[in-house]
């Protein structure tokens, strides 16, 4: 019996060898052979990256810096118009008067400060249920009662410093259909959705949930440790940020390497097995502010020193 289990074994490891040798490397001028016998009997140590296998260190680096040169002089998306003003849609939606509208963005004005919604609560004219149903309507989203804050996201936690920046939590995971439920405590804003699809390999969709609701959950979470994350920044080079890529991805024998850009942030996840690690990378002065994460226990020479108004 233990004969034919290693000689199934065996067959196994070849048959994935073999698969592995006929998916040539995705660099154009990668210099490994190029026939699949000859990448057969050669040491494969390569990695996934975007879907796309890349034979070695040197390649997986070219690989990251034409990744990176594509998505670091992106300027962020502006945040989208809304459809209609949120004061216009309460008082069609009978919860606010022409005159409560016209009194809240007066003191709105004044104050320089806040979001409409948030003057319709100071003001008494509003309950953030209210405003946050009227929200949801707003950017054609629905709202959620409660969060659910052991959701897990496929692959892992989405990094906190991009939930903050956002005022976003995972809410809820789907295998069946890989689709991952997000509630946001401000506006909706579809291209960090779009981003973290391709990070995380999934669907996303969006919720809105109260924003003090998920303001609060935030606060929580920023108690909490989290060593997968490694934080860099700000950044100016995308040739030092691959370098620092490539050395982690090498260091960790990472198995899959995704990445995006989100808002300021460059945002790759190594994925280990069933194991992960993100790493996230500041681009320039905007943001200095944001708050530090915990880094995971690795080589000191790896780590580098490191809400829009609604109308």
């Amino acid at each position: 019996m233990q004969n034919v289990l290693k000689t199934l074994t065996w067959k196994n490891r070849w048959t994935k060898r073999w698969e592995q040798a006929h998916q040539p490397c995705g660099l154009a001028a990668c210099p490994s052979p190029k026939s699949p016998w000859a990448r057969l009997l050669s040491p494969r140590t390569g990695t996934l990256l975007q879907g796309v296998i890349y034979c070695q260190p040197k390649c997986q680096e070219a690989a990251l810096k034409a990744q990176l040169a594509r998505l670091y002089p992106l300027t962020p998306a502006a945040p989208p118009s809304n459809r209609i003003p949120l004061g216009l849609l309460m008082v069609a939606r009978g919860w606010l008067t022409h005159e409560q509208v016209v009194t809240a963005l007066a003191a709105q004005q004044s104050a320089q400060t806040g979001r409409i919604g948030d003057w319709f609560e100071k003001l008494g004219f509003a309950t953030e249920q209210q405003v946050t149903s009227a929200l949801g309507l707003q950017w054609g989203s629905p709202t959620v009662s409660s969060l659910d804050t052991t959701a897990t996201a496929p692959g892992g936690w989405i990094p906190f410093a991009i939930m903050d920046a956002f005022q976003i939590i995972p809410l809820h995971f789907v295998p069946a259909t890989n689709t991952l439920y997000i509630a946001f405590g401000e506006r909706v804003d579809h291209s960090v959705l779009s981003s973290i699809d391709k990070v995380l390999n999934c669907r996303t969709r969006p919720c809105v949930r109260e924003r003090k609701t998920v303001a609060a959950e935030l606060d929580q979470m920023r108690q909490q440790p989290r060593p997968e994350e490694v934080e860099f920044g700000p950044m100016h080079d995308c040739a030092e940020i691959a370098r620092v890529s490539a050395s982690y991805m090498s260091r960790l024998g990472a198995d899959d390497t995704r990445l995006g850009r989100i808002g300021s942030y460059i945002w790759l996840r190594l994925r280990v097995g069933a194991s992960h690690t993100d790493l996230l990378f500041r681009l320039g002065a905007e943001s200095q502010n944001v708050q530090n994460v915990q880094r995971p226990s690795l080589p000191v020479e790896l780590i580098l020193p490191s809400a829009e108004t609604l109308p």
